[in-house]
C-alpha cells in the first residue's frame, strides 16, 4: 500500500512540477513524504499481528513456520525503511530524474548481497541474518538518495520551507495511491485463484507455470520502464495542460512496445525449449514450460499495452480507473482460468491462454478508457 502511496507522491508532484509551480511541488513532496510514513507505520502495526494467522492459513509446513516467522517479523518491522527507500525514488523520477533512482537501486541489490553474506555466512545469523540485511541495505539506500536529493534537487530542499501539512495535498496523494493499492490488492487474489487451479495439475504442471511466470516477470520489466517513462511525462504535461504531447507519447510507447512484443514472439518461438532448459532441468517440465511461453508471447502486446497505459493514466489522474482496471483484472483472471482449464482438449494449456488473455482484456479495457478521453479532465493541480 506504501508503495502505491509513492505512486500518488510521484503523480502530485510531477503535475505541479510541470505546471511550473515551484511551492505546490515543494509541499507536494513534503506531504507525499508524511502520507507515505504514516502509511507505513500503520502497515507494520497491521502485519506484526496478521503475519502467524496468515503464514497458517496459507498452510505453512510447521517445520518452516519459526524461519517463515522470524522472517517477516524483521521484514515486516523495517517497512518504514522500504517506504523511505520508495518514496524519494518515486519523486526522482517524477521531477525527471529517472537515472538517480537506478544507481541506488543497483547499489542497494549490491549492497544487500554483501550484507546477505556478512550476516548468513560470517555471522551465522540464518533466515534472521538474511531479513535484515534486506531491511538494512534498503535503510542505507534510502538514507544515501535522500542526502543526495537535499545536496542536489532544489525541491527537497524547498520542502522543508513548505513543510506544513496540507490536508489538501495529503487527499491528492491518496486519491492516486489508495485505488492503487486495491488494484493490485485485488490482482494478487486473483493470482492465488489462479495458482490454486495450476495446483490441482500436479508437480510438472507447476514446475512450468513457475519457470514461465519468472520469464513472464522479465518481459514485464521491459514494458514496466516504458509505463514508468510515461507516468511522469504523463504527470508533467497533464500539469501543463499539454495534452497533445501526452498523446504523443503514448503512440510512441506504443509502438516500441509492438516492435519489443514482436521480437520477443520470435525469440521464444524459436527458442523457448533452450531458454526454458537454463531454469528447470525435467525435460517433462521444459516441454510444458517451452509450449506454454510459446502461447503468452501471443499476447505480449497486450502486455505492454496494459502497462503503458495503465501508468499514463495514472499519470494523468484518472484514479478511479485503477479500481475498475483490478476488477476486471480478477474477473478475467478467474472466469477464464475456471472455464478454460475445464474444456477436455484445452486443459491445463487454459493455465497460460488464461494469462495471456486477461492481458488482452485489461488491455483493450485500458484503451476504451484512454480513447474516450476522460483523463484529460482529471488532472489533480
Amino acid at each position: 500500500m506504501f508503495c502505491s502511496a509513492a505512486i500518488g507522491t510521484g503523480v502530485v508532484v510531477s503535475q505541479y512540477f510541470g505546471a511550473k509551480d515551484e511551492k505546490g511541488t515543494a509541499a507536494s513532496i513534503a506531504n507525499g513524504s508524511y502520507t507515505c510514513i504514516l502509511i507505513a507505520i500503520v502497515m507494520t502495526i497491521i502485519a506484526l499481528f496478521t503475519t502467524k494467522p496468515i503464514l497458517q492459513l496459507l498452510n505453512t509446513p510447521e517445520s518452516l513456520m519459526p524461519d517463515a516467522t522470524t522472517y517477516m517479523y524483521i521484514f515486516m518491522g523495517g517497512l518504514i525503511a522500504v517506504a523511505a527507500y520508495f518514496t524519494p525514488f518515486s519523486i526522482l523520477r517524477a521531477l525527471g530524474d529517472s537515472k538517480t533512482p537506478l544507481i541506488f537501486l543497483v547499489m542497494c541489490g549490491l549492497l544487500n548481497i554483501g550484507l546477505d553474506l556478512l550476516f548468513v555466512v560470517v555471522f551465522n545469523a540464518g533466515v534472521a541474518g538474511a531479513a535484515f540485511a534486506t531491511v538494512l541495505s534498503e535503510a542505507i539506500a534510502a538514507i544515501l538518495c535522500m542526502i543526495y536529493a537535499f545536496i542536489r534537487v532544489p525541491q527537497f530542499r524547498q520542502a522543508f520551507t513548505y513543510r506544513k501539512i496540507n490536508r489538501n495535498l495529503i487527499t491528492k496523494t491518496l486519491k492516486v495511491g489508495i485505488p492503487n493499492g486495491l488494484q493490485y490488492a485485488l490482482i494478487y487474489v486473483s493470482s492465488i485463484i489462479l495458482q490454486g487451479i495450476v495446483n490441482g495439475f500436479g508437480e510438472s504442471v507447476i514446475g512450468a507455470f513457475t519457470a514461465t511466470t519468472q520469464i513472464e516477470l522479465l518481459v514485464q520489466q521491459i514494458f514496466a520502464a516504458l509505463g514508468s517513462a510515461m507516468v511522469t511525462y504523463t504527470g508533467q504535461n497533464s500539469g501543463a495542460g499539454k495534452h497533445d504531447r501526452i498523446s504523443g507519447g503514448v503512440s510512441a510507447a506504443m509502438k516500441i512496445s509492438a516492435v519489443v512484443s514482436a521480437v520477443l514472439l520470435v525469440v521464444f518461438w524459436v527458442f523457448g525449449r533452450p531458454i526454458m532448459s537454463i531454469f528447470v532441468t525435467n525435460e517433462e517440465i521444459i516441454s510444458i514450460a517451452a509450449n506454454g511461453i510459446r502461447i503468452t508471447s501471443l499476447f505480449f502486446m497486450g502486455l505492454g499495452g496494459v502497462q503503458i497505459l495503465r501508468y499514463m493514466l495514472n499519470g494523468a489522474g484518472d484514479s478511479v480507473y485503477a479500481l475498475m482496471n483490478g476488477t476486471v483484472e480478477v474477473v478475467a483472471r478467474v472466469v477464464f482460468a475456471i472455464s478454460l482449464t475445464a474444456i477436455p482438449f484445452i486443459g491445463m494449456w487454459g493455465i497460460w491462454l488464461t494469462t495471456g488473455l486477461t492481458w488482452a482484456v485489461t488491455a483493450i479495457f485500458a484503451l476504451i478508457r484512454y480513447k474516450r478521453g476522460a483523463w484529460k479532465s482529471k488532472k489533480l493541480v
